[in-house]
């Protein structure tokens, strides 16, 4: 249930702070939307969190909406006031307030029985996945080929992390 909630949060913020010109924001809403896609297809026999079903019939309704709701305008939100022209300082501070707003909104999730962690992941790996998640979708933004080049490693370095093996991909 709280994954309806988040995604009426999400439609009502970036229909009130998003860019008119979301065309622009487009591929790396696409890029955020597909990043999350492939992790719940390659990882769904071996999760490190998962979407529950939390008041829904089916555990694929919140998943869903994460991908197709959630994580695209999210990005649209987060890149529509990006302060592009402003100090390194303003920077910082522009994604640490999305960081922690992911981190808040994950924390109660969490407790309210919405997403569940496995196999040694927990609040902390997500928030440093958030910190590395939003550099990602930035560098993207301007840059999509370097984003998809340096997210292939990161990847790989998680997958050995967590020993998510070929064996254990869906």
């Amino acid at each position: 249930m709280i994954a309806i909630v988040y995604s009426i949060f999400w439609i009502i913020i970036s229909a009130k702070y998003g860019d008119r010109d979301w065309k622009k924001y487009y591929p790396s809403m696409l890029f955020a939307a597909l990043a999350n896609t492939l992790y719940e297809v390659l990882c769904y026999k071996y999760q490190l969190w998962q979407m529950e079903p939390n008041g829904l019939k089916y555990c694929i309704i919140p998943m869903l909406l994460l991908i197709m709701i959630g994580m695209p305008l999210s990005t649209w939100v987060f890149l529509s006031h990006y302060p592009f022209r402003s100090s390194t300082s303003r920077k910082i501070l522009y994604v640490t307030f999305f960081i922690l707003l992911f981190g808040i909104l994950e924390y109660v999730s969490v407790k309210l029985g919405s997403i569940t962690y496995h196999h040694g992941w927990n609040i902390g790996w997500s928030f440093l996945f958030d910190i590395i998640m939003f550099m990602m979708i930035r560098i993207h933004y301007s840059r999509p080929i370097i984003a998809i080049l340096l997210s292939l490693p990161l990847i790989v370095v998680l997958c050995l992390i967590f020993n998510v093996t070929l064996d254990k991909m869906k």
